[in-house]
C-alpha cells in the first residue's frame, strides 16, 4: 500500500508540474503574440492554436487535480443544516457522480479522438486528436481520483507536509 501511495503521489506531482508548464507556455505564447501583433504589426499563425491547446490541457488537468484535492465547486448553504448522516450520503453520491462524469469523459474522449484523428489543425498541421487526447486522460484521472477520494472520505489524501515534499513520519 505504501508503494501505491508513493506512486500516486508521484503522479499527482507530475500532474501539477504538467499543469504549471501548460500555464507558463500559454502565458509566454500569448504575451509574445500580443507584443508581435501590436508593436511589430505581425505575428505567427500558430500562436492561437498552441494557446488553445495549452488552455484546454491546463483546464482539464486542473479539474482532475481539483477532484483529488476536493476543491471543486460545491454549495454548502443547503447541506450545512442537514444531519451528519444525510451529509455523508450526499457526499457519497457526489463522488459517484463525479466518477461517472470521469467515465463519460473517458469514453467520449476516445470517441472524439477517433473521429478527429484524420484531420489536422490548420496552422500547426498537428493531428486534431492532439487537442482531444487530454479528454480521455483527464476522464480517467477524474474517475480514479473520485474513487480515491470516496475511499478516503473526510480525510485529506495527502498531508500538507507530504505535498510539499516533507514526509510526515508521525502518522
Amino acid at each position: 500500500m505504501a508503494f501505491l501511495r508513493k506512486a500516486f503521489r508521484g503522479l499527482f506531482k507530475a500532474l501539477e508540474w504538467f499543469a504549471m508548464i501548460c500555464m507558463v507556455v500559454l502565458t509566454v505564447v500569448v504575451f509574445c503574440d500580443v507584443v508581435l501583433r501590436y508593436i511589430f504589426k505581425q505575428g505567427f499563425s500558430w500562436t492561437q492554436e498552441i494557446a488553445t491547446l495549452m488552455l484546454v490541457w491546463f483546464s482539464l488537468i486542473g479539474m482532475a487535480i481539483g477532484v483529488l484535492e476536493k476543491i471543486h465547486i460545491s454549495i454548502e448553504m443547503f447541506t450545512s443544516h442537514l444531519p451528519e448522516k444525510v451529509i455523508s450520503i450526499i457526499v457519497s453520491i457526489d463522488h459517484v457522480l463525479i466518477a461517472v462524469f470521469g467515465g463519460v469523459m473517458l469514453y467520449y474522449g476516445i470517441v472524439i479522438m477517433q473521429m478527429t484523428k484524420s484531420s489536422t489543425l490548420p496552422a500547426t498541421k498537428m493531428p486534431s486528436a492532439v487537442l482531444y487526447v487530454i479528454l480521455p486522460i483527464s476522464g480517467l484521472l477524474i474517475l480514479l481520483n473520485a474513487l480515491l477520494v470516496a475511499a478516503k472520505q473526510e480525510k485529506k489524501i495527502f498531508n500538507e507536509d507530504e505535498t510539499s515534499g516533507k514526509e510526515n513520519h508521525n502518522a
